[in-house]
């Protein structure tokens, strides 16, 4: 005895409506549709529903006792369909992302800012952490998607290029050496430096650098975010060398930034994890990634 959801949504407008005419209005088909659909419930169920009295259908009270359980079977039918709709569409569900610092608090808050106005009932949950934790937390499931700076090597994922950044130096507008085209670590190592160490990527390029030009780093003050090394400069302890990436969104009021020499690169990558497929929320996310990443590049303010 099965009864389809059609049936039990036909039964449930009959016995409400007692009327075969509303009941075929309501569903859009024909009344002879809706009557030979009551006599086939009524035979597999193996009883009658209705009794005919002067062109209306009563409802017997085995009817009636069956009308809660069947309107709380279709009410249940009906949101698994709207829930069906929803991620059909993308109207509800669930994206995780894992970002670094720099790029979670410039391309990334502006990709999230976007999809939201696309997918206002997603809900979003974002972290920011270390380069090394982000790429553990896209290999262990935890996130969908994970933002990070090169290098990244790790065999559970798969890194998909963003955009490039040069290297700037940033400094006070009044530093002596802010009326210089370029600076490289022969012209800032008589100043106090704000840096990263050699761990984090970036701070393993400047360190490189200064050995290509035979200059020991010598680190006045250890950051290990970009904003913070920002806010030392503008408060006076030095200047610092950081990633384009952080100048995105503008700079403290009385920085400025000049080229760091000799040019130096880093890039953002997108990783996922290989051993399952993208979301579609996350699909629809490394979308608008993207789109923030290339209105960035024809800004002027990153490379592709």
């Amino acid at each position: 005895m099965n009864l389809s959801f059609r049936m039990l949504e036909l039964l449930r407008f009959a016995i409400e409506t007692r009327s075969v005419t509303a009941t075929a209005e309501r569903l859009h088909i024909s009344q002879p549709a809706v009557s030979k659909t009551l006599q086939q419930a009524e035979e597999r169920l193996g009883f009658p529903l209705f009794v005919r009295e002067r062109g209306r259908l009563v409802p017997t009270l085995d009817a009636r006792l069956l009308l809660p359980e069947i309107v709380r079977a279709t009410a249940a039918m009906e949101a698994v369909s709207r829930r069906a709709e929803d991620l059909q569409s993308l109207k509800t569900g669930m994206l995780t992302l894992a970002a670094t610092p720099v790029l979670g608090n410039t391309l990334v808050t502006q990709a999230i800012a976007a999809f939201r106005t696309q997918y206002a009932n997603v809900h979003v949950i974002v972290e920011t952490i270390s380069n090394q934790e982000v790429v553990e937390a896209v290999a262990d499931h935890r996130v969908d998607l994970g933002v990070v700076l090169t290098p990244v090597e790790d065999a559970h994922t798969q890194a998909r290029h963003l955009c490039t950044a040069e290297l700037v130096c940033v400094l006070p507008q009044t530093h002596v050496l802010a009326g210089h085209a370029f600076v490289g670590p022969q012209e800032i190592a008589p100043f106090p430096l704000i840096s990263f160490n050699r761990h984090q990527p970036i701070g393993a390029l400047i360190e490189e650098a200064f050995r290509a030009a035979s200059i020991r780093r010598t680190i006045a003050v250890e950051v290990a975010q970009s904003w913070m090394a920002c806010a030392l400069v503008q408060a006076g302890a030095g200047l610092a060398i950081m990633d384009a990436f952080t100048t995105i969104g503008g700079l403290p009021a009385g920085l400025t930034v000049r080229p760091f020499k000799p040019t130096t690169h880093i890039s953002g990558r997108l990783l996922h994890s290989l051993d399952r497929p993208l979301s579609r929320h996350a699909e629809a996310f490394t979308e608008v990634l993207l789109s923030v990443v290339q209105h960035e590049v024809a800004a002027g303010r990153i490379i592709a």
